[in-house]
């Protein structure tokens, strides 16, 4: 009830076709305010947010002076072989085939708001109960959109500037970020660095970047950036699926939690504790 005293219109549906299904729902349901909206933000419960109360996120939107926004993206990083991480080459692109901003949190400008093909898009999305195919035609669909039709977009994450971020940290908080690097769901990168695990402290800042940046670029920085994202970046996101995907990135979502001791945080915390115990 203290929810709908807020809001302005609310759904309820089936729970079909993942996060796009919802929004898709949602947008159509404005079709005829779409031309006179200056902004809409589309965020998911796939993560807790704001967890950190040191930034905004749509304050950050508004820094970055775009028409569409994420709050991090993926395949932006050459992706190479998890035991050749040594090799990799950091080179943040938005033109791979498969580049996306992430669906959890999402802000479109008046400028895409007004483009009679927004609305086309979301009338023609094809809802689908596989998630790869909600992922091809929703977040990487969208931005392929976006980036089609030549409107600016970013986020607030900064991965392009990821190498320069890890630079800065001292030699003993660069070890700690790679410690803490979250990969839940890629056997391979997880497989190595259960490997270097006993010898990390022994490993020089270039390998030690390297494994990051490789880990990011397989993963996602929403997952393998966690921990340094939020307490170097003020980062607010902390995805939830890492609390039932894997014990060792279970635990460190919930260290994460209890270390930023935020209200939201805390709440996030109890939440976090039942997930693992059902998982």
């Amino acid at each position: 009830m203290k929810l709908l005293k807020l809001c302005y219109r609310y759904i309820e549906r089936s729970n079909f076709g993942y996060d796009f299904g919802g929004y898709r729902d949602g947008i159509l349901s404005l079709r005829q305010n779409l031309s006179n909206t200056k902004q809409l933000v589309l965020i998911n419960d796939s993560v807790w947010f704001p967890i950190s109360s040191e930034t905004d996120w749509l304050d950050d939107v508004d820094t970055l002076g775009v028409d569409f926004a994420g709050a991090g993206s993926n395949y932006g990083i050459p992706r190479v072989e998890p035991t050749t991480f040594r090799d990799l080459t950091f080179n943040y692109r938005t033109d791979h085939k498969n580049f996306h901003y992430c669906s959890f949190a999402l802000s479109c400008g008046e400028n895409i708001l007004r483009h009679p093909g927004f609305l086309q898009f979301w009338q023609h999305f094809p809802l689908s109960s596989k998630k790869k195919r909600t992922v091809r035609h929703g977040e990487i669909g969208l931005t392929s959109w976006v980036l089609k039709h030549g409107f600016t977009h970013g986020e607030t994450l900064g991965v392009a500037n990821l190498r320069q971020y890890l630079d800065a940290l001292d030699d003993g908080r660069l070890l700690e970020v790679a410690s803490q690097v979250i990969v839940p769901e890629d056997r391979r990168m997880k497989r190595v660095k259960d490997n270097l695990r006993p010898q990390m402290e022994r490993l020089s800042r270039d390998d030690l970047t390297n494994f990051i940046l490789t880990a990011t670029a397989r993963q996602g920085a929403s997952y393998a950036l966690a921990y340094f994202s939020i307490f170097e970046l003020g980062y607010p996101f902390l995805k939830k699926s890492p609390l039932w995907l894997d014990l060792e990135t279970s635990d460190i979502s919930l260290r994460i939690l209890e270390k930023v001791d935020t209200p939201a945080a805390r709440e996030a915390l109890e939440e976090a504790k039942l997930l693992k115990l059902r998982a």
